[in-house]
Formats: C-alpha cells, sequence, structure tokens
C-alpha cells in the first residue's frame, strides 16, 4: 500500500524545476569548436585502434572494473 508523502511531492517539484532549468540552459548554450580540436579529433579518429573492425573486446573489461571500482561506494544525500 502507497502512503501519501508531501516530502516526497516537494522534492519531485524540485527536481521538475531543476530540469526544467536544465533544458533552458542546454537550449541557450552554444561553443564553437577551434580547427585545432577538430584537426585532434580527425587524427584520434584515424588511429589504428580507432577503426571499424578492430578488437575493442578489452573496452567491455575496462568498463566491468571501472564499474566494480565503485561497489563499495555510499552515496551521501545532498540538500537541493
Amino acid at each position: 500500500m502507497t502512503t501519501y508523502n508531501p516530502s516526497m511531492e516537494r522534492d519531485l517539484e524540485t527536481v521538475l524545476r531543476g530540469l526544467d532549468a536544465a533544458a533552458e540552459f542546454a537550449e541557450s548554450y552554444r561553443f564553437e569548436l577551434t580547427d585545432e580540436y577538430v584537426a585532434l579529433v580527425a587524427r584520434i579518429e584515424a588511429l589504428p585502434e580507432n577503426q571499424s573492425g578492430t578488437d575493442k573486446s578489452h573496452l567491455l573489461r575496462d568498463l566491468r572494473a571501472y564499474t566494480e571500482s565503485f561497489k563499495h561506494v555510499r552515496r551521501t544525500p545532498q540538500n537541493l
């Protein structure tokens, strides 16, 4: 049985206001890429290990190890 909790309603309203503010900011935010940055991305994409068909199975293993490194992390509540 679910009971009404006014505190949860306030928390939800706070979160939704935050999402609205973030969406408004994202719509207004603009940035420009420098020629140097675009050239760097092109060089990285051209590396042999970044080509289609290259064995990338190590990435899954690395991601799993990274994810498991957070196993013992405790989250602490933050005031909104």
